[in-house]
């Protein structure tokens, strides 16, 4: 049977259309990696920042003074009477569970799957932040280092999961961001920054080797390994915004996050071929590509009531998270090499479909002065998810989710403690029509690459943060 398995892929390779169905997977490799890359990273949770996270980022209107409006509306940073400084941490845990449905194989068995789990641990994320007068009146300036909130994932190596994801952990997104504000009078303030996006995503992944000719789509030994990583460290974009008092007690704002593309022409990428004997001789001879991907407009309103004691925001966002339709990678004249019968074949650009959709995040939080140094705070929000059912995988972390918040503040006589924590409920999902497959550029006539996205997703976060305000 070995001898008769070795002669079939002799076959195979000897013909031209069989040698590139058989080896164009390492290009598979690359397009795996940017079919996922934006989703690994990418997307992030509202409420960023430990004071915002307790009013479940109803933070537009409100945060007069705080370091934190550098991310929410830079308007709100005027006014400052010395040189502040905010530190805090928040501690991200994710639960995320996958239970992949059963297969149907072509002699009629019936292959099930046990249920995989994220078993990458807690994630921290820090942030620092400055502030101050400029000398001049009413104009206050900011600088910053921050990143939104986010977990990558990590899954088995041999999980049904595999063809999807098995690990991004060491991905990042942050910015460094610059802002001036202007307290016109004290009905009116504004505000604009400058920001440096940085983004680093590595994903590591499977591919199918399998050509219809022998073994099966999920044979291990027809299994590529992949660990992709791009990499763009300067993205220049910017935020505004503006607020207003309308009458006593009531006052709005709105802000603009402008989008900012993902650029990078020299991401790498390392295989581990099959150990399938088709295989011995297939070898890359360039490791690097160009890949292009867009992060979201953001807009963002609120209205606040404040009295004395207390003040309340009710927060409304939008994401045009539908930009990013697609994800462009382009092999940077890369060939495959030891091709029988043909000697190499080069790598052609490939367009992956990403088909999101834009999003609303409406909030409702706010603080109570609770004694003459403690403040208390609490929060909710509702935010949509940005997948589609039949494009969510491991990859995509993402549903409609319920967020609820508690915070507090203690004043002592030169700085601030913040704590804030937040759990978030999402929608778990059931799929049943599923269009994420197996990574298969073999596959012509899609008939080889496997579904490999229905299943169920079960998926939670639990955020602790605590920082100080000098």
């Amino acid at each position: 049977m070995r001898g008769l398995e070795l002669e079939q892929v002799r076959r195979t390779l000897l013909g031209r259309r069989g040698s590139t169905k058989v080896l164009t997977l390492c290009a598979a490799c690359f397009t795996l990696l940017w079919a996922q890359s934006a989703w690994a990273a990418g997307f992030y949770l509202p409420g960023r920042g430990v004071r915002p996270m307790g009013r479940a980022g109803s933070f537009v209107a409100s945060g007069a003074g705080n370091l934190n409006s550098l991310w929410y509306n830079p308007a709100n940073l005027a006014g400052f009477d010395g040189l502040t400084l905010t530190i805090d941490a928040a501690l991200l845990d994710l639960s995320f569970e996958h239970q992949r449905a059963p297969r149907t194989m072509d002699n009629g068995e019936v292959r099930t799957y046990a249920g995989v789990a994220h078993d990458g641990g807690p994630q921290a994320i820090p942030q620092i932040l400055v502030g101050g007068p400029t000398g001049f009146e009413g104009i206050s300036w900011s600088v910053g280092g921050y990143t939104p909130y986010m977990s990558p994932a990590r899954f088995p190596e041999d999980g049904a999961q595999r063809y999807v994801l098995i690990d991004n952990q060491g991905s990042f997104m942050g910015l460094l961001h610059a802002a001036l504000s202007w307290q016109i009078n004290d009905r009116a303030r504004v505000g604009a920054g400058i920001q440096n996006f940085m983004a680093n995503y590595r994903v590591v992944s499977l591919a199918s080797g399998y050509v219809g000719m022998f073994g099966d789509p999920e044979d291990e030994d027809l299994d590529l390994l992949v660990e992709v990583t791009v990499q763009d460290l300067f993205s220049p974009t910017a935020n505004m915004g503006a607020w207003f008092s309308i009458l006593p007690g009531l006052e709005a704002a709105f802000a603009l996050q402008l989008p900012v593309t993902i650029d990078d022409n020299e991401a790498r990428a390392r295989v581990r071929m099959p150990s399938h004997p088709a295989y011995d001789n297939a070898t890359l001879t360039n490791d690097t590509l160009s890949i292009v991907m867009k992060m979201p407009l953001i807009a963002r309103f609120g209205l606040r009531l404040v009295s004395e004691r207390f003040d309340v925001e009710l927060a409304a966002m939008y994401e045009g998270w539908s930009t990013l339709d697609e994800i462009v990678a382009t092999p940077n004249d890369t060939y495959i090499e030891g091709v029988p019968g043909i000697g190499a074949i080069r790598l052609e650009p490939l367009v992956v479909p990403q088909q999101m959709r834009d999003t609303f995040t409406l909030s409702i939080g706010g603080d109570f002065q609770a004694g003459e140094q403690l403040k208390l705070r609490a929060g909710y929000a509702f935010d949509m998810g940005a997948v589609p059912d039949h494009r969510i995988s491991v990859f995509i972390v993402d549903a409609d989710k319920h967020m609820f918040a508690l915070g507090a503040s203690y004043a002592f006589e030169s700085f601030e403690l913040d704590f804030g924590a937040a759990y978030f409920l999402m929608a778990d999902r059931t799929i049943t029509n599923s269009e994420v497959r197996q990574i298969n550029q073999s596959d012509e006539g899609g008939d080889l690459a496997l579904v490999v996205g229905n299943g169920t997703y079960v998926s939670r976060y639990l955020v602790f943060g605590l920082g100080v305000n000098f």
